[in-house]
């Protein structure tokens, strides 16, 4: 049925675009820089939706397009440059001039910031990455963020739940392989402030307003390890916010299946030298029960959430190449979690301010200050095996603070090196209050972290460019104990003060072999500090309660990859496949200790060593102007494979990471023509991972579809349909062990329909 459905449709979009073509129209021009001279070899691109031509200038810096568009946008790109950005009208004799790279501002939209700290031409980057536009994002059926990013094969959460029902624990992004829990092993940034919560290390992903994002770049692997530290040993995920240069809106409202409205709107002005933008995101969802209907009790009632965010932001130009910032935001979160005492609320306020400097003889600088004041609070239960009752088991209120700051500095050498510096610092504060049967725990502590890193960009030959970085780390726990109060009377047990450091240098290259095809490889150590969440708190999952270990060291990874892309048939087909190795000691991971009390007890431990081998597979086809293919693929082979057992758990070598599917896969059908329809089929499968370290309860693989219709009325309105998980394809997100019964499945997300409009102002 599935497959009857997407052949259907792409015989329809097929169709559609046939009928839907634009006469193409011969632009010729000329790119130069300021001086007048010409620039030959500059790679010149033409874009409008999904149709995508490109041309490259010749010995007198000449090029020629076909466009078969009525209007898009030319971005213009050349090494030792930055890349030029503008809309085109039907203009056939154009002059481009291109600046070269101090003497412009950071903003571009084809570039990829994350991979190096500075802009960077993708073409010109060995990182395996991935990018998202916002027309990208408007056009997906996911409305979570992190639904969205499943897109991406290779990136996981801890669990397989959305984070519009699943509890903000299990929002630990893991990519590669790597492993999960709660903690990220990627480091997520809104305009290089961390998003991951300083406590925890999760992720919540509603704290980004989503008509706010101007694009969102996502890079596989640690090979950023070097540039940006602890947490980046799986990737990075960069979220960018809009700029305002004029007076803009852009505003989506809908409303979905399970009573789920919601509202995100951004807007901004520039007037002169100041710019001003407010943002807001409002959501709601009664949700679902998640315990299967044949095991339910009294007890089970919906996972459901809602979320308000509110975020101002004020800048402020200086001359051409000076900018200040200052940003504030407020938010707000409550859930159940599937019984009807276990819940959890959030409330986080932050701030940021930032600037950017750049001169010809200084180069560029920018400086980050941010801080986070949060407030968190859940509260956990112990749920009878006939789930008629349940029992509070601990309520816990977690209060914890945040301050950092960031200064980097960077430079081109003559057109053929750039070098980057910075240094970064940030503590965090952070006691987890717990009120449980026996009377009250208070454990927790403070984390420091200071690091220096330094980069070399090479252009060796024209067809070699080499990246050299290293990253310097030292972080401390301090002033970390645990307060155990018994009928009043309070116990201190203090924790050590302790420190340690981490040397994370990278190498990589990129070769041109030409005829459209590029090789590139690297090599790199990684790290990952544990969270105060991982060494002094406790939590429960259903029948397993976990202890948090003051004595966790930091994870260490070493990792090489190799890839190839190859662009045939003039730009409209690329692909791309990346190898990779990942070698980590002391992964922490949920260790099971003894699974036979009540509850299960479990303790997060280092193991020794564990294996992540791999490849990574994209390919994107632009089959007209209207209509494109895109799919990706991932396999990893994620294993222990050293590990010294504790008395009363057998050894894990050879089980496989818990939370980490075996394969993954995506495919996308999309159609764009905005006086008829934009349609975008994804296709989503996720292949078998077991859910606990023993290797003991497997969660299967699953297969979901999701669509998107919209239809533009004109004047910047756009009226659109959009399904996630359209069949009802009902999966395992979880296993709950239960004594003497079999395990109580925790179901994923079903079916979100919903209809809605957007807005934007001025329209495209």
């Amino acid at each position: 049925m599935v497959r009857s459905l997407v052949v259907t449709v792409c015989l329809v979009l097929a169709a559609l675009c046939a009928c839907g073509q634009t006469a193409p129209l011969s632009v010729t021009g000329v790119v130069e820089d300021p001086s007048g001279a010409v620039i030959v070899g500059a790679r010149v691109e033409f874009t409008s939706g999904n149709y995508h031509i490109a041309a490259q200038t010749n010995s007198v810096g000449q090029f020629q397009l076909q466009i078969a568009a009525t209007s898009g946008t030319i971005s213009v790109r050349a090494a030792g440059f930055l890349p030029l950005q503008l809309a085109w009208n039907h203009g056939t004799q154009l002059k481009l001039v291109l600046h070269p790279q101090f003497e412009s501002d950071y903003a571009s939209h084809h570039v990829l910031v994350t991979a190096n700290r500075i802009n960077t031409a993708l073409e010109d980057s060995p990182a395996d990455s991935v990018t998202i536009s916002d027309d990208d994002l408007a056009s997906t059926p996911a409305l979570a963020l992190d639904d969205v990013l499943r897109e991406v094969p290779g990136f996981t959460l801890f669990r397989r739940s959305s984070s519009r029902t699943a509890n903000p624990g299990t929002q630990g992004v893991s990519m590669r392989g790597v492993g999960a829990s709660g903690a990220s092993r990627a480091l997520v940034l809104v305009d290089d402030i961390p998003l991951n919560d300083p406590f925890g290390g999760w992720v919540y992903w509603d704290r980004v307003v989503r008509e706010s994002i101007s694009d969102v770049e996502v890079v596989r692997g640690g090979a950023d390890a070097s540039l940006y530290g602890s947490t980046a040993m799986g990737g990075v995920i960069q979220f960018r916010t809009r700029e305002p240069e004029q007076t803009a809106i852009s505003a989506e409202g809908s409303w979905g299946s399970e009573n789920t409205p919601e509202l995100s709107l951004w807007a901004g002005t520039r007037l002169g030298a100041w710019q001003g933008s407010a943002a807001t995101d409002l959501f709601r969802t009664n949700g679902y029960i998640p315990v299967p209907e044949s095991r339910r009790g009294t007890v089970d009632a919906p996972a459901n959430s809602t979320h308000e965010l509110t975020s101002v932001e004020l800048g402020r130009h200086f001359g051409d190449f000076s900018r200040f910032f200052a940003r504030g935001s407020y938010f707000n979160e409550d859930r159940h979690n599937g019984t009807v005492i276990q819940l959890n609320n959030t409330e986080l306020a932050d701030f940021a301010t930032g600037w950017n400097y750049e001169t010809k003889n200084v180069g560029a600088i920018s400086a980050r200050l941010f801080g986070l004041f949060e407030s968190y609070y859940q509260t956990f239960s112990a749920v009878a095996a006939n789930r008629n009752s349940e029992t509070l088991t601990d309520s816990q209120r977690v209060p914890s603070q945040a301050l950092g700051g960031s200064l980097q500095w960077s430079r081109p050498i003559g057109r053929m090196q750039t070098l980057v510096a910075g240094f970064e610092m940030r503590e965090v504060h952070g006691l987890s209050n717990d009120l449980v049967s026996a009377g009250e725990n208070l454990s927790g502590g403070r984390e420091r972290t200071t690091r220096l890193f330094g980069e070399d960009i090479l252009q060796l030959t024209p067809r070699l460019i080499a990246n050299l970085s290293l990253g310097y780390d030292h972080w401390s726990d301090f002033n970390a104990r645990l307060i155990q109060i018994r009928s009043g009377v309070p116990t201190l047990t203090p924790y050590a003060d302790r420190s340690s450091d981490a040397l994370n240098p990278r190498a990589s290259l990129l070769y041109r072999a030409g005829h459209g095809t590029s090789l590139t490889a690297s090599g790199y150590r990684a790290f990952r500090a544990p969270t105060l969440n991982e060494l002094y708190r406790n939590f429960r999952q259903g029948n397993t309660l976990t202890d948090g270990n003051p004595d966790l060291h930091a994870e260490r990874l070493t990792g090489v990859e190799a890839g190839v892309r190859q662009s045939l048939l003039s730009d409209r087909l690329n692909l791309r496949t990346t190898f990779f190795w990942n070698d980590i000691t002391d992964a922490i991971v949920n260790v099971t200790i003894n699974n036979t009390s009540t509850p299960i007890l479990a303790k997060k431990e280092n193991v020794d060593r564990t294996l992540s081998t791999g490849v990574n597979l994209d390919g994107e086809f632009r089959i007209s102007s209207m209509f494109q293919l895109a799919g990706g693929y991932q396999f990893a082979h994620a294993v222990v494979s050293s590990y010294t057992p504790n008395s009363l758990n057998p050894s894990l070598v050879g089980n496989l990471i818990p939370e980490v599917p075996h394969q993954q896969f995506t495919l996308q059908a999309r159609y764009v023509n905005p006086k008829i329809v934009t349609v975008n089929v994804q296709g989503t499968f996720v292949g078998q991972q077991f859910d606990n370290d023993q290797n003991t309860l497997l969660l299967k693989k699953f297969f979901t579809v999701d669509l998107y219709l919209g239809r533009s009325l004109g004047h910047g309105v756009e009226v659109f349909a959009a399904a996630e998980n359209m069949f009802n394809q009902r999966y395992y997100s979880a296993l709950t062990t239960v004594p003497n019964l079999p395990p109580v499945p925790s179901l994923g997300a079903p079916i979100l329909a919903r209809v809605g409009l957007r807005y934007q102002f001025p329209g495209h």
